[in-house]
């Protein structure tokens, strides 16, 4: 058991130990109420029986049969001392009985006030010995006249035995109670600690890295809202876990995707500075030598700047430059600077422009970017002599434009990476920095561009850009 366990079913034992002495005191004080009440009623109902007797023997005309013998039996009949006395404290006669019994002045001052007031009086007090005591006085008529009191003296008791039994009955099942709570006490102490451990459980293995873990409590109480609040941290370190693996291995595949970029044109540039200066290439093969150097610094300039752009445009503390400006012009601009890459390929471009104006808040030279990198792609991957469609539309809220070529396609299991830093499809033949497609992402998200690609593989790709209307 442990110590809450311990402090709890400490505080349901006290709790029952306070209830239980609470109902033994209401039960004795009840109890002792009650049986001093039923006393007090039994004697005035005895002695308003005993005066309307009286009352019947005084105002009777004929024989009055039996009244000796119940004058002398009065002490029995009411079961208590009984005084019948007559008015001016004379001897009360009762036809030609009377009952003589010698009054203390006590009962001769409480048939004085009945003989004053003419009703019924009751006087309780403790006797010498500390006892409840109990006056009854109730006047005696004849003709509508009080001709005499009687006065009922007793002295009110607990019968020792019946309240002795009623105790020890009520004693034995408070103790069973008690007995039976400290049961149920250490039951529902250990049940309400049982999800408490589970969701502690569950913490312990969330510290030590196990994010799996849940509490398997489903409570519909503050415990239960704990519990699920403990899964959700669960779920959500969990989630951040995986995100963080994902980020460290986008991290390595970064580094290893770098330094295979780098690699190639560093080894080709050092195997041919290494031929020059060994004096293997003369003549026409210097010059290859060092026009293949050209070449492959140019690549790996190409791919620096990819990488420093790709990195300012993904950080999002990097201002870019925007400016109020028409969307179609700048498409316009990205167009002229391809048709002579498409001329080369004998491509055609089919493009039909809207007479309008798109109004855009924008960095004219990134969007230029983003359109010529489309377009460049789409050249790329087209083969010569095919065409590459440029179509614009306009709905209720958004502007759009697609770019969509004869080429390659892309794989359906390979479309899920494309945006990704470095990323070429196996598929194709085409040299790049794998870099294109991350930097148009990035470029079209600072300006709340939504960019998708659309590929078949075998049949070509559309890439579609959708600018909302509110931008504009």
């Amino acid at each position: 058991m442990n110590k809450i366990t311990k402090k709890l079913f400490r505080y349901f034992t006290v709790l029952a130990l306070f209830l239980v002495t609470i109902v033994f005191i209401g039960f004795y004080s009840v109890f002792r109420y009650y049986n001093y009440r039923y006393q007090e009623d039994l004697l005035k109902e005895r002695a308003e029986t005993i005066k309307n007797q009286l009352e019947a023997f005084t105002n009777a005309t004929g024989p009055r049969r039996g009244q000796g013998a119940y004058l002398r039996f009065l002490d029995d009949i009411s079961m208590a001392d009984t005084y019948i006395i007559g008015k001016d404290n004379g001897m009360f006669l009762c036809g030609n009985a009377a009952l003589e019994k010698e009054p203390s002045e006590k009962i001769l001052d409480f048939a004085d006030q009945i003989f004053a007031s003419g009703l019924a009086q009751q006087l309780k007090e403790r006797d010498q010995q500390g006892n409840r005591a109990i006056y009854l006085g109730f006047p005696i008529e004849k003709n509508d006249k009080t001709t005499g009191a009687l006065v009922i003296y007793d002295t009110l008791t607990i019968d020792q035995h019946s309240f002795l039994l009623a105790i020890t009955i009520l004693g034995c099942c408070l103790l069973f109670s008690l007995a039976v709570s400290g049961i149920l006490s250490a039951f529902l102490a250990r049940r309400f600690m049982m999800p408490i451990q589970k969701i502690a459980s569950a913490t312990r293995e969330l510290t030590q890295g196990n994010y799996q873990a849940k509490t398997e409590v489903y409570d519909n109480n503050e415990i239960g809202v704990l519990a699920r609040e403990t899964d959700m941290l669960a779920q959500k370190l969990d989630a951040a876990r995986r995100e963080r693996e994902s980020l460290e291995q986008m991290r390595k595949d970064y580094i290893a995707n770098i330094s295979h970029e780098l690699r190639t044109p560093v080894t080709v540039i050092r195997s041919s500075l290494e031929a020059i200066c060994d004096g293997i290439a003369a003549g026409d093969k210097l010059r290859e030598y060092q026009e293949q150097c050209l070449k492959e610094s140019i690549s790996l300039q190409r791919l620096v700047n990819d990488m420093l752009e790709l990195s300012r445009l993904q950080n999002k503390d990097f201002p870019i430059e925007k400016a109020g400006l028409d969307l179609l012009m700048v498409l316009d601009d990205a167009l002229r600077a391809i048709r002579i890459i498409a001329r080369a390929k004998e491509i055609q471009l089919n493009y039909h422009r809207p007479q309008s104006e798109w109004r855009l808040d924008g960095d004219y030279g990134r969007l230029r970017q983003m359109f010529t990198a489309a377009l460049d792609n789409a050249i790329k991957y087209s083969p010569d002599g095919s065409t590459v469609w440029v179509k614009t539309w306009e709905t209720s809220d958004s502007y759009g434009i697609s770019i969509k070529d004869q080429g390659c396609g892309i794989p359906q299991e390979e479309q899920q990476h494309i945006f990704e830093k470095f990323f070429r499809s196996g598929k194709t033949s085409e040299k790049g920095s794998g870099l294109g497609l991350a930097i148009m992402k990035s470029i079209a998200d600072r300006h709340s561009i939504l960019l998708e690609i659309q590929s078949t593989y075998g049949q070509g790709t559309t890439v579609v850009f959708t600018v909302p209307s509110k931008h504009f």
